[in-house]
Formats: structure tokens, C-alpha cells, sequence
């Protein structure tokens, strides 16, 4: 199936989606992923998943959906096994086109295919958890603001947004240095009014890491009334202690 599903092949679309799924499925029972890995599994979806780029940016997109929704989740799955580092399965991923071409899918699926965006950030999420290198193509690629822009679409994107955003942030102060100054405050600013818990929580954690790497950012939001839109969620009980300690934190920035 790995060899059937190399970009080059011209294999049927209907068959090619067929092995994608049927892949998945194996991922899924996790039977042997590191024999996966070792044979090279994420190198030749990664170059499937610039392929499927290419055809967007040809507009060569007709039913392509169907063929990207099963290589992101095999990707995504693949990249929590214990057993890619262990069988060097990073390496096999790492290039800044992965990046570019999941951006190129996540602007597709904004306008054609919104129910799909969860699945592309879920795999952003699975490369920058632990690997500098993909949060530095992200920043070097300047694909902070077009990730901020998917903010609106839904409560679940907005999540897997701020938790990739907090992948780069808690990288350091040297990442933080390209989230500060920018679009970034302002957009945690209009998201403390949202009224879902989680993705207020989330928006929490990433301001708590922006302002202890970057304290000049707590002074910045302190102006921009930061305190006030804290003080109004001080008395929801999911959001409570760490409301508190975001308070505390600004106040010492």
C-alpha cells in the first residue's frame, strides 16, 4: 500500500482513497506502527500530502477531499507513536514544505471544506508538539496571522488553533520574541469575551507562556485593558485558578 500510495503513480483517485483508508484503519489498531515507520510511512505521506498541495494550487481539486482526509489522519496518528523517534521517524518529516502544504490544504478546506480544517490542525498540532524545527517553519513561513484568521470559523478550530499557537510558545523566549509584538495580543484580547470554557481556558495558557517569556507583552495587555477582561471571568469555576494566576503573572510583567 506505501508503494501504491507514492505521489507519481497515477493511481486510480477511488482505489487511491480505498488504500488511504485502509491504512488508517491499520494505523488505527496499532499492530506494528514502528514497521511502518521504518519502511517509511510518514516520508511517503508527507510527499502524498505536498502532491494533494500541488493539485489544490492546480485546481486540480475535484473530490480531493476524500483522498486528504485519510493521509491526515494517518500522519497525525503515526506522529503519536512512542516509536518515531525511536525509528528516526521525525527525520523523515522534517521539511518546511510539510508546513506549507498543510497551509495550502487549510486555506482549501476554509473555503471549500470547513468540516475538515479540525483534521489539518490536528496533524499542525502532532508536528510542533515536540519539534522546534516545524514551530520555526511556521514563524519563518509567516503563518501566525493566516492560522489567527481561522479563529472565528468554530469553537473546535479555535481550540486546535491556540493549542498549536502554545506549541511555538512554549518553545521560549526566542520563539515568543515572533508572537510579540503582532496581531497576537489583540486577537487573545477578543477571544477572553468568547463565551465557550475551553477555548477561554486554552486562550489562558497561551497568554500565561506568551507573558513569561515576553513580559513586555503583560504590560502591552494591562493596557489594552487585559485586567478588566480577566475580572470578568474570575467567577466561573472552570477558569477560576487560572484566571488567578494570569492575574498575578501580569501583574509582576
Amino acid at each position: 500500500m506505501l508503494l501504491l500510495l507514492q505521489p507519481g503513480l497515477k493511481l486510480n483517485p477511488g482505489v487511491a482513497v480505498e488504500f488511504a483508508w485502509c491504512l488508517h484503519y491499520i494505523i488505527c489498531s496499532q499492530v506494528n506502527n514502528a514497521l511502518l515507520i521504518t519502511h517509511g510511512a510518514l516520508s511517503t505521506l508527507g510527499l502524498l500530502l505536498l502532491d494533494l498541495a500541488g493539485a489544490v494550487q492546480r485546481s486540480e481539486d475535484a473530490g480531493l477531499e476524500l483522498l486528504v482526509c485519510p493521509v491526515l489522519r494517518c500522519l497525525s496518528n503515526l506522529l503519536t507513536e512512542a516509536a518515531v523517534e525511536a525509528a528516526g521517524g521525525q527525520m523523515q518529516l522534517r521539511d518546511e514544505r510539510v508546513v506549507a502544504a498543510l497551509f495550502i490544504l487549510l486555506q482549501f478546506f476554509l473555503q471549500k471544506q470547513p468540516s475538515l480544517l479540525p483534521e489539518g490542525l490536528w496533524l499542525l498540532n502532532n508536528l510542533t508538539a515536540n519539534s522546534p524545527s516545524f514551530c520555526t517553519s511556521l514563524l519563518f513561513l509567516e503563518l501566525i496571522e493566516p492560522l489567527l484568521q481561522l479563529l472565528p470559523v468554530s469553537n473546535v478550530v479555535s481550540v486546535l488553533v491556540l493549542t498549536v499557537l502554545c506549541n511555538v510558545a512554549e518553545k521560549g523566549p526566542a520563539y515568543c520574541q515572533h508572537l510579540w509584538p503582532g496581531p497576537l495580543l489583540p486577537s487573545l484580547l477578543d477571544i477572553l469575551a468568547f463565551s465557550d470554557t475551553e477555548v477561554v481556558g486554552q486562550c489562558l495558557e497561551l497568554l500565561q507562556l506568551l507573558f513569561l517569556y515576553r513580559p513586555e507583552a503583560a504590560q502591552a495587555f494591562l493596557q489594552q485593558s487585559g485586567l478588566q477582561a480577566l475580572e470578568r471571568r474570575e467567577e466561573e469555576a472552570l477558569l477560576q485558578d487560572r484566571v488567578h494566576a494570569l492575574q498575578q503573572t501580569a501583574l509582576r510583567g
